[in-house]
């Protein structure tokens, strides 16, 4: 027998649910690596209804366009986001430590979303992230590789929840200086590696990848959508939430942006955010 993908959803969900429901079940039956499995698959489930609930798509081509738009006028890209290996400096994060992080990072991104309305700036959230420098934890120092010298980076297998913050068109008192130094201000705020900024076209045609020190770590002579998939690299195979520092060929990457409010009142709740409504 057949069954439709939305029921094999349903089915999965109720299983997943009834596990994280009965709580002996989980402290007496499953083993620890069961309980993490499980664990996972309820996040993973649990990002993927947030998903359909609430982003829209965003093709490679939109995301172009959509960003080519800020280029007259400038604009950065942050995140409050942290991966639970990079802010602990381990390689591998129990699932208590990731929902602990996860938690951490709701509230940041939350804070960070009330500088950005007190900026003045417009912003548009997205789903993607940032590649981040593992941290030793006792001296803050970035963990360097002894075989290359590089630090070594930590890729985020769910995807983090990025900020396109961008001039508003004509607003033409702001010195572009202040949208650079507030992607620098907030890099340092949550603890981000990076930021990418963009001056408006008529300051400075190029894009920079700068450090929190505002150091130039990139520099981009013609801004493309493959420099994009280095900043902000949301990867999903297929639908499903997988992560890859190398693409295969054969899986697609899409990005995705908040679908519009429904209404005034959720407008007025989301005062801010430029809203998009992608055909």
């Amino acid at each position: 027998m057949k069954i439709k993908q939305e029921r094999l959803r349903e089915i999965i969900r109720e299983e997943i649910s009834k596990v994280h429901q009965n709580t002996s079940l989980m402290e007496d039956v499953l083993t620890s690596k069961e309980k993490e499995y499980w664990s996972r698959q309820h996040r993973k489930e649990q990002l993927g209804e947030e998903i359909r609930r609430e982003w829209q798509l965003l093709s490679e081509t939109s995301i172009y366009r959509l960003v080519t738009t800020y280029m007259e006028d400038g604009f950065i890209i942050v995140s409050a986001d942290r991966s639970c290996e990079a802010e602990s400096g381990v390689k591998k994060c129990s699932e208590e430590q990731v929902a602990r992080q996860e938690q951490l990072n709701r509230e940041n991104r939350n804070k960070l979303k009330q500088v950005l309305r007190r900026s003045g700036f417009g912003y548009v959230p997205t789903l993607g992230g940032f590649k981040e420098k593992l941290t030793d934890p006792e001296t803050g120092e970035p963990v360097i590789d002894p075989e290359t010298g590089d630090p070594v980076l930590v890729d985020t297998e769910f995807p983090e929840r990025s900020f396109v913050v961008h001039s508003r068109k004509g607003d033409k008192r702001r010195n572009p200086e202040e949208l650079r130094q507030l992607g620098l201000d907030i890099a340092n705020q949550f603890n981000q590696d990076s930021i990418l900024y963009k001056p408006p076209n008529a300051v400075d045609p190029k894009a920079y990848y700068l450090t929190r020190n505002g150091e130039v770590d990139i520099e981009f002579a013609d801004l493309t959508v493959e420099d994009l998939d280095q900043i902000f690299y949301t990867q999903l195979a297929k639908g499903t939430q997988r992560r890859y520092s190398h693409i295969p060929e054969n899986y697609e990457r899409v990005y995705y942006i908040p679908k519009p409010p429904n209404g005034m009142q959720e407008a007025v709740k989301r005062y801010g955010e430029t809203f998009y409504r992608m055909k």
